[in-house]
C-alpha cells in the first residue's frame, strides 16, 4: 500500500537531502579555497566531513518541520519549492548566526551563504526530476493510490473528471457507495453505505472521499467512524464547493472550523507588520531620493500657474474610511466643488501638470500618505467617495478593494490599467492582488512600476 511505501520513500529522500547538503558545502569550500578558508578552519578532512554530516542532519530537522517529506502527489510544484526555500532560509539563518557568534570572520558567513544557494538549487532540481519520474510511472499504472467515493453530491462528477484528466497523479477510483446508483456517475456503484464495513475488510483502500450532502450528517458520521475503524484516511467535499469551487478556505473560530469565501493574507498581524515596516523604510528612502525631483516639481507648479503647489482631495481607504490624499497640482484651480474625471485633451490641465501626470511625478507627495499610514506603497488605487458610491451599484465586488490599504501603485497599474481605463478590469486585478499578497509580490510590483508603470499613457 502507498502509505506503507511512503516511509521507505521518505528515508531515501532524507539520505539524498543529506548528500545534497554535504555536496553543497564541499562546493562552497572549493569556491572559497582562494581565501584560505580551509587553513583558517585548521581541521582535517575527516573532521570536516563529520561536521558536514552533523549540519546535514540539522537540516533534516527543519525539512520535517516544514513538511518536506509529506506526500506531494496532488500539490503544485511551486508549493514544494516554497517549502524548501522556507526550510533552508530558517536552518541557514541559524547557522550564519552561530558562525557569526563563533567567529566574526566574514568568510564563515559567506561559506553558509553560498551553501544556502547551492543546496537550495540542488534540492529543487532533484525533486523536480523525481516528480517527473514518479508521474511518468504513475501514468503507466504504477505507484497507484486507490480512492473510494462515499456518497454523491454536485461535486462528484467534477471530481471524477479531474481524476481521469490527470492519470500522472496516480489515483485510481475504485467506485462509490450511495443509497442508490446514479446514472450520471461514471465509476462502479458498490452498493449502499451499509456494505462499506464489509468492503473495507476485503479491499485495499488508501483514501476515502466523502461527498457531503445536505441533510445527511448522521450517515456521514457513520461513514467516518467506519473509515477510522479501518485506518482509512478520509477527506470531505461539501455540496457547497460546487458553487464556489476554489474560492473557499477553511479557518477557525475559537476551535470551530469555518468556511470562508476569500483568503486575505493581510488579515494576519505578522503580514500587516511586515508590510507596514516595508512601507515605512522604503517611503523614507524614496522621500530622500526623490526630494530633488519633488522640489523641482513644486517650483514648476508655483511658477507656471496660480494656486497652491499641493492638491488635496478626500479618497476612500482601508475599511471604507475617508482620508486626505496629497498630489502635486496638475490642473488649474476651480471654484466650487466639481467632481469630474480627467478626459483626453482636458482644458483644466496645465502644461507642467500634463507632463507630471504622464510621468507620474504628481503622485510623489503620496509617499507622505504612506509614511502617515493612510496608504501603502502597493495596493488598489483609492477613489473619490462620489465614484465609490457610483461604482459599487453596478460593479460586483467593487467594495472588496477596501479590505486593504490603497497604494501608490498596484497590480492593475503595472498591467496597463491606469487613468481612464476599465473599472471592472481593475477590480479583477485588485482582487487577485488582495488574495495573493506576499512581500515578494509587492517587490515584484514595485520593480514592474519602475520599468512599466511610471509612464502613464492614459493620463490626460
Amino acid at each position: 500500500m502507498i502509505r506503507e511505501k511512503q516511509n521507505i520513500f521518505n528515508r531515501i529522500q532524507i539520505i539524498a537531502d543529506c548528500f545534497c547538503t554535504i555536496f553543497s558545502m564541499a562546493i562552497s569550500l572549493l569556491l572559497l579555497r582562494k581565501y584560505s578558508f580551509l587553513e583558517t578552519l585548521n581541521l582535517s578532512y575527516l573532521e570536516l566531513f563529520g561536521i558536514a554530516v552533523g549540519i546535514s542532519l540539522f537540516h533534516i530537522v527543519f525539512y520535517r518541520l516544514f513538511q518536506i517529506y509529506h506526500s506531494y502527489r496532488a500539490t503544485r510544484f511551486l508549493m514544494i519549492v516554497l517549502n524548501i526555500i522556507k526550510a533552508n532560509l530558517t536552518s541557514y539563518a541559524i547557522l550564519i548566526m552561530i558562525a557569526y557568534l563563533w567567529s566574526h570572520l566574514l568568510t564563515f558567513q559567506l561559506f553558509f551563504f553560498l551553501s544556502f544557494f547551492i543546496n537550495t538549487f540542488f534540492l529543487i532540481c532533484y525533486r523536480y526530476l523525481l516528480r517527473k519520474i514518479l508521474r511518468y510511472f504513475r501514468s503507466k499504472g504504477y505507484n497507484k493510490k486507490y480512492l473510494l467515493l462515499l456518497g454523491v453530491n454536485n461535486c462528484t462528477n467534477d471530481f471524477i473528471h479531474k481524476i481521469k484528466l490527470t492519470p500522472d497523479l496516480g489515483y485510481e477510483l475504485l467506485g462509490y457507495f450511495n443509497d442508490k446508483a446514479v446514472s450520471s456517475v461514471s465509476i462502479p456503484y458498490l452498493g449502499k453505505a451499509t456494505k462499506l464495513n464489509t468492503y473495507l475488510s476485503k479491499t485495499i483502500v488508501d483514501e476515502a472521499i466523502i461527498m457531503l450532502k445536505d441533510g445527511q450528517e448522521q450517515k456521514t458520521t457513520q461513514m467516518i467512524e467506519i473509515c477510522e475503524k479501518w485506518g482509512i484516511k478520509f477527506s470531505i467535499i461539501p455540496n457547497v464547493f460546487s458553487i464556489f469551487k476554489s474560492r473557499i478556505f477553511v479557518s477557525s473560530f475559537d476551535g470551530m472550523p469555518v468556511l470562508n469565501l476569500r483568503k486575505i493574507p493581510l488579515d494576519s498581524l505578522p503580514a500587516l507588520f511586515i508590510k507596514r515596516i516595508f512601507d515605512i523604510v522604503l517611503s523614507i528612502i524614496c522621500l530622500i531620493l526623490f526630494s530633488p525631483i519633488m522640489l523641482a516639481a513644486a517650483i514648476a507648479v508655483k511658477v507656471t500657474s496660480p494656486g497652491p503647489v499641493l492638491y488635496k482631495q478626500i479618497r476612500v481607504g482601508l475599511n471604507r474610511k475617508p482620508f486626505q490624499i496629497y498630489k502635486f497640482r496638475s490642473m488649474t484651480v476651480e471654484s466650487g466643488s466639481i467632481i469630474k474625471m480627467a478626459v483626453k485633451n482636458d482644458a483644466r490641465c496645465t502644461p507642467v501638470g500634463n507632463f507630471m501626470r504622464k510621468c507620474s511625478i504628481d503622485e510623489l507627495p503620496q509617499l507622505w500618505n504612506v509614511l502617515k499610514g493612510d496608504m501603502s506603497l502597493v495596493g488598489p488605487r483609492p477613489e473619490i467617495p462620489h465614484f465609490v458610491e457610483k461604482f459599487k451599484e453596478y460593479i460586483p465586488s467593487y467594495m472588496l478593494k477596501h479590505y486593504v490599504k490603497p497604494g501608490i501603485t498596484g497590480w492593475a497599474q503595472v498591467n496597463g490599467l491606469r487613468g481612464n481605463t476599465s473599472i471592472p478590469d481593475r477590480i479583477q486585478y485588485d482582487m487577485y492582488y488582495i488574495e495573493h499578497w506576499s512581500l515578494f509580490f509587492d517587490i515584484k510590483i514595485l520593480f514592474l512600476t519602475i520599468f512599466k508603470g511610471i509612464i502613464n499613457k492614459n493620463a490626460y
